[in-house]
């Protein structure tokens, strides 16, 4: 077994952290967050997970903007009501000029679209790829959503790019067939915005599979997890994410009783498991703590388990 040290090697830009949720996985991104901005570098840890806990975790309200929580890291977390709001303030004129250029519609089409499935995964994938081409920060530490919700934004994000190498043709089509409802004038001509919208998806792509982005695999050594992080690692692959490591959490501590000797004793045999699934990945166990991790001092101490090199002992 190894700690992360190996990360710093890997120079990252970009490190997700993905995993079935309850898995510990915001508190392993917080504390490499806070690792890699005491070596030096100036750090973004963002959180898209539905019901994010980074506020709870460093006890500082960090919704919406990212806020600095220590030197050299900021932290944010988006909701579902907030990113839509954002989504709005950004692309909502955007769509309003496309759809009213050949269909008569208000300004109410705004609203109608920001409710569609999947918009608040698309403009946080967006969100986070500003921050990914800004010079602000070095790296960026992402907590994503829980497995099923990470994957299937790597679906929708994916699918939506397809489909947009279409959208300027059949833009084109409706339009011709449309022309005489539209009344007034555009500001700007929405095979642009279109062609702008692509170049938008095929950056975050591009992030995404990345020579310097790389995922983490959050587990537990039970049944389940290591069932869905043999999916999740397979997910990952098929979108072109390099998976860098895999951390299991809550490692029962060893020699303090007979529940955590016989947990331990289980634990290893999926730890064993683990390690035959994926025998090239660096794996790094961390012990289950006595207390829940809140604070910046408690995520030092998660942060000096996962760096330290005290991993032979398991």
């Amino acid at each position: 077994m190894s700690g992360l040290g190996y990360l710093e090697g890997l120079k990252p830009k970009v490190l997700m952290f993905c995993g079935k949720g309850g898995v510990g996985k915001t508190t392993c991104a917080s504390a490499t967050a806070l690792h890699f901005s005491r070596k030096g570098r100036r750090v973004l840890l963002i959180s898209t997970d539905p019901s994010p806990s980074l506020s709870d975790i460093f006890e500082l309200d960090v919704r919406g903007r990212p806020k600095e929580v220590a030197d050299g890291l900021d932290v944010v977390e988006l909701d579902y009501d907030l990113v839509v709001e954002m989504w709005k303030d950004r692309f909502g004129e955007e769509v309003y000029e496309v759809v009213s250029s050949f269909l008569p519609v208000d300004k109410g089409i705004i609203d109608y679209v920001a409710e569609a499935p999947g918009i608040d995964e698309e403009f946080a994938l967006s969100y986070l790829l500003d921050f990914y081409k800004g010079e602000r920060y070095d790296l960026i530490v992402w907590d994503t959503a829980p497995a099923g919700g990470t994957l299937s934004l790597l679906t929708l994000q994916d699918k939506f790019y397809r489909h947009l190498l279409d959208a300027a043709r059949l833009y084109v089509r409706v339009k011709r067939a449309l022309d005489l409802l539209v009344k007034g004038e555009v500001r700007r001509d929405p095979l642009d915005i279109i062609s702008d919208w692509e170049e938008l998806s095929k950056g975050v792509l591009d992030m995404i599979r990345g020579e310097r982005t790389f995922s983490l695999l959050v587990t537990i050594a039970e049944g389940l997890g290591v069932k869905q992080t043999e999916r999740v690692a397979e997910e990952l692959k098929r979108f072109g994410v390099k998976v860098a490591g895999l951390i299991v959490n809550y490692i029962a501590p060893k020699d303090v009783g007979p529940f955590y000797e016989k947990r331990f004793e289980m634990q290893m045999k999926y730890v064993k498991e683990l390690r035959g699934m994926f025998p090239s990945l660096p794996m790094t166990l961390l012990e289950q703590l006595p207390e829940e991790v809140k604070g910046l001092e408690r995520i030092a101490e998660v942060s000096e388990m996962l760096f330290g090199d005290d991993q032979n002992l398991y």
